[in-house]
């Protein structure tokens, strides 16, 4: 695909796009989300809208091929004063016919830019057996610190999760 490429902070007005993508996420990647297109199916476009952070430091981002959403990663600073200087990536998923063109490294990078200013450590989970993603938050810096054993259940099914982190400078630090 030569098509470039955008990231860019997702708006109100992305509701509907973005709505979509999730639910196609949430539909063939049950075992990468702790939601499930079931609970999310159902959700008014205004409950989407809702979720689209207004302002820093949470985000959602998009990847955008011309004007169609072909990616996304969230990010959420800890709200309890004690680990307010941590964060989380959340969400992130690249369209199956994106992957392999580093739309999901990039969307990553940009996440990790944003923490930067935000916090001063970035976490993240990702299946075990997702070995592009793995790589992908490992070549990225992110380091392993734990297995969370069964952390997903899809029917009868159980996934684990590789707990990661990333230290990044404290603000103002070089």
């Amino acid at each position: 695909m030569s098509t470039t490429v955008s990231i860019r902070l997702l708006e109100p007005s992305d509701a509907q796009a973005y709505r979509d993508l999730r639910l196609e996420a949430l539909r063939s990647s049950p075992e990468a989300f702790g939601s499930s297109y079931e609970e999310e199916a159902p959700l008014a476009l205004e409950t989407i809208e809702a979720r689209i952070p207004s302002s820093a430091p949470n985000a959602i981002f998009g990847a955008f091929a011309d004007t169609a959403l072909v990616g996304m990663a969230g990010f959420a600073v800890y709200d309890r004063m004690k680990a307010r200087h941590k964060g989380v990536m959340w969400g992130v998923f690249v369209k199956p016919e994106w992957r392999g063109q580093r739309v999901g490294k990039a969307l990553v990078q940009r996440v990790i830019d944003h923490a930067a200013r935000h916090v001063i450590m970035l976490e993240a989970a990702v299946g075990i057996t997702n070995e592009s993603a793995r790589r992908t938050y490992h070549s990225l810096g992110f380091k392993p610190y734990g297995i969370e054993r069964k952390a997903i259940r899809v029917g009868d099914t159980f996934y684990d999760e590789e707990l990661l982190y990333l230290d990044l400078p404290q603000p103002g630090s070089s």
